[in-house]
């Protein structure tokens, strides 16, 4: 089976914001099938927080599931900024729609 690997590094108004909306996107990947590995990690290793960047294996053909999840996630949250990266394509989520945001995510999706 083929694997799809997505990078989502996670900025909000501050580190407790940040740190929040890591744990609770993570654990909302974690619910959506063919999501095989969602796991955080830190951009600084001195820091003690978990970090705010989550790694995500999917199956390749879970790749759509996962961007109606991002988008899901973000109609519950506000003030987040996403960067999401995939291979070489990368692009920045902020202020802006779930719908737009699904519509950002599958483009990348269908660019790999």
């Amino acid at each position: 089976m083929a694997e799809e690997r997505f990078e989502i590094h996670i900025e909000a108004e501050d580190d407790r914001a940040a740190q929040q909306a890591t744990r609770t996107l993570s654990d909302h990947l974690r619910e959506i099938s063919g999501v095989l590995g969602v796991e955080r990690r830190k951009e600084d290793a001195n820091t003690q927080d978990l970090g705010t960047i989550i790694e995500v294996i999917a199956a390749s053909g879970a790749t759509m599931a996962l961007a109606q999840g991002i988008a899901e996630w973000l109609r519950r949250t506000r003030g987040t900024k996403l960067r999401v990266t995939s291979g070489r394509i990368k692009t920045e989520v902020e202020n802006i729609t779930p719908e737009v945001a699904e519509r950002i995510i599958e483009d990348i999706i269908r660019k790999k």
